[in-house]
């Protein structure tokens, strides 16, 4: 690792004593974690998208510090990174900048650097393989407020960030995809379903309140934007409580399949341990190891295994706890004719 150029041309016993600290933390003890230093907030990678944040975003990130993350996808695709916001000081690019490299670890190539100023804003960097390695520096400064990015596979080309609100899209109606890591502990939504949220909200945020998407994976959202209300109510739902909010010129609520609001089985917001079933199937076949069709498989258009009951079980079942009471008003359906078949159907009411 290039730690020698990271740290930059820092003089007197402060900046050698940094220096040092800085190369012992980057080069000592190597370990499997995704991120490493003293500069690392607010972090959610997983495998299909993710976000991070510099150490105290969005107050002022702390003088000296460094932290790398090294992000990964599955193989076979390459990765979208756009930079949500980089407030940093440009007085000293050795050491205040963020850097991208195609890859990890000594073999990695830089892709860009960017050292504050305006550069950065609508920029999209393109990896060229299925990891990158972002690298957030920091040296003295006064104030900013540091780093926030969100990434994903190329396939979502289509990406926003967390940050993103409603009053920054004027389409009636526009698809995005949100990144996985959109719970933050600053983002504040106003509003409720079915009645929209106020265009101040963050778009992703509002929709793992929605239940649209989930934090830990993200996903796909539908937005559809009219006239402001008067007041927006405030409730608590998928660990995000709306505040109460007043009038303003537009709001935005999600478009799903002729409902408002999902239950969060596709998404994920309902996670694997709200799903039971009366049994499930073990199917072997051929000498092969026998594969398990449990209840968790039962989650629309996901791949796998879907659920099964045992052949000997002559009443089954399968309940989802949606942890509180809730109106449903549809419930799509989907089949598989056989354990050896890909075949999948899908019906709704």
């Amino acid at each position: 690792m290039d730690a020698s150029v990271m740290v930059g041309r820092g003089t007197g016993g402060a900046a050698a004593v940094f220096i040092l600290i800085v190369f012992i933390l980057l080069l000592g003890a190597r370990s499997s974690r995704a991120q490493k230093g003293d500069g690392c907030g607010h972090t959610v990678l997983g495998v299909g998208s993710g976000s991070l944040a510099s150490l105290g975003y969005p107050l002022s990130y702390p003088s000296n510090c460094v932290c790398e993350w090294e992000i990964s996808v599955t193989t076979g695709h390459t990765i979208i990174v756009r930079i949500a916001d980089l407030d940093i000081d440009t007085n000293n690019c050795q050491v205040s900048y963020l850097r991208f490299y195609n890859g990890h670890g000594p073999g990695r190539m830089e892709i860009v650097k960017f050292c504050g100023g305006r550069e950065w804003r609508d920029a999209v960097i393109q990896s060229e393989g299925h990891q990158v390695t972002v690298q957030f520096m920091s040296g003295p400064h006064n104030n900013g407020r540091g780093l926030f990015l969100s990434y994903t596979k190329s396939q979502h080309t289509d990406l926003i960030t967390c940050l993103e609100k409603g009053k920054h899209f004027s389409e009636a109606e526009f698809s995005k995809f949100c990144p996985a890591g959109c719970l933050t502990d600053f983002g504040e939504v106003s509003g409720t379903i079915p009645h929209g949220y106020r265009d101040s909200s963050p778009l992703c945020l509002a929709g793992i309140h929605a239940g649209v998407v989930s934090n830990t994976l993200g996903g796909q959202i539908s937005v559809v934007s009219s006239k402001g209300i008067p007041h927006y109510e405030s409730s608590l739902a998928n660990n995000v409580t709306s505040v109460p909010g007043n009038l303003s010129p537009s709001l935005f609520t999600f478009k799903t399949s002729g409902c408002y609001g999902t239950l969060g089985l596709e998404s994920g917001v309902v996670s694997d341990s709200q799903i039971t079933a009366s049994s499930e199937w073990e199917w072997g076949g051929h000498g092969k190891e026998p594969t398990v069709w449990g209840p968790t498989g039962a989650r629309l258009k996901t791949p796998g295994r879907p659920w099964a009951a045992a052949n000997s079980d002559t009443k089954e079942w399968i309940q989802v706890d949606l942890k509180k009471e809730k109106k449903i008003t549809d419930f799509p359906r989907q089949h598989q004719l056989s354990p050896g078949s890909a075949e999948q159907l899908y019906s709704s009411n």
